[in-house]
């Protein structure tokens, strides 16, 4: 019981840091969590899961660093976003527009990933007006169902507080045991090829803080599990998006070795929106955008193509 009180406190202190970087809108669909950080263009960032409107101020960083602001929502079921204000892919798109009504920003781009990929799709099916752009990255469009590597292991450390928490420890003191479990966990590459993959990694300090705000941003678990759950069950129930209705820019990045939400969903989305452009990073895991070896060309260019289309 010591070591669960410990723990208890702990997330506590967590999430009273975390609400002290946020604030919570009140829109016309209910609360909707979010911040803001930068100065230039507006871009909705979306996040993964697990996630919060946390992960897209430190794994979207480079956006702000590029000159444009980051408008960072936690979707619904994450942290201070109840689950009742959007189950469905196209209610969370709403929800985001009602959280730009609210703060009077009136365009964006859009940039998501992973398994906010669906309701960044369908912001920009929408809402096209208010859309300048669509980035999507190793973004899921279609079925989703956990992995195979995700199996009940993995699922311990990256679906709980005690697993994150322990994660948390050793990025701090054991980096490169910690970025092996995950890129071994979200890439379909062989020892020898995570090998490399992690050496590199870890030579680049911000390749490894991207990590770690990654990992940050998945505790605690707890509070951020119904937004998992919810999107599990809507991934379960997805055929494919109405992809074809989208009518803006847009620009899919998806690497070849994502193990998640496999490359088909990034071709399948490159041939359905009329133009769109992409880009396939040759052996690139799920998080092939922060630490492949391409990670940082195909940051510029993502910059490009919103900077374009402004």
């Amino acid at each position: 019981m010591a070591n669960g009180d410990r723990l208890s406190r702990k997330a506590e202190r967590k999430l009273k840091e975390l609400e002290s970087r946020s604030e919570v809108a009140e829109t016309s669909v209910g609360p909707v969590e979010y911040a803001v950080a930068g100065h230039g263009p507006p871009i909705l960032a979306i996040h993964g899961g697990p996630g919060g409107f946390d992960q897209s101020l430190g794994v979207y960083d480079m956006f702000v660093d590029a000159g444009f602001q980051i408008i960072c929502p936690s979707r619904p079921g994450y942290l201070r976003t109840p689950i009742s204000v959007g189950r469905t892919y196209e209610s969370q798109a709403r929800a985001m527009a009602a959280l730009l009504d609210e703060i009077g920003v009136e365009k964006v781009s859009v940039v998501g990933g992973s398994a906010g990929g669906p309701p960044t799709y369908e912001f920009a099916r929408l809402f096209p007006e208010r859309t300048t752009s669509l980035v999507a990255i190793d973004a899921l469009c279609m079925t989703y169902n956990m992995p195979d590597q995700a199996g009940k292991i993995q699922q311990a450390i990256y679906l709980s507080d005690t697993g994150m928490a322990l994660t948390l420890w050793m990025t701090r003191h054991m980096p490169h045991s910690a970025v092996k479990g995950i890129i071994a966990t979200e890439g379909l590459l062989d020892k020898e090829q995570v090998k490399e993959r992690v050496s590199q990694i870890i030579e680049d300090d911000r390749k490894v803080r991207w990590c770690y705000e990654l990992f940050q941003s998945m505790y605690p678990y707890s509070a951020r599990k119904d937004g998992v759950d919810n999107d599990l069950e809507q991934g379960r129930n997805l055929d494919r998006l109405p992809l074809n209705q989208i009518k803006v820019p847009a620009l899919i990045i998806h690497g070849d070795a994502d193990a998640d939400v496999g490359i088909s969903h990034g071709r399948y989305a490159a041939e359905s929106i009329e133009e769109a452009e992409h880009i396939w990073v040759e052996g690139g895991t799920h998080l092939c955008f922060w630490v492949s070896d391409e990670a940082y060309e195909v940051q510029r260019k993502a910059f490009q193509f919103i900077r374009d289309h402004l």
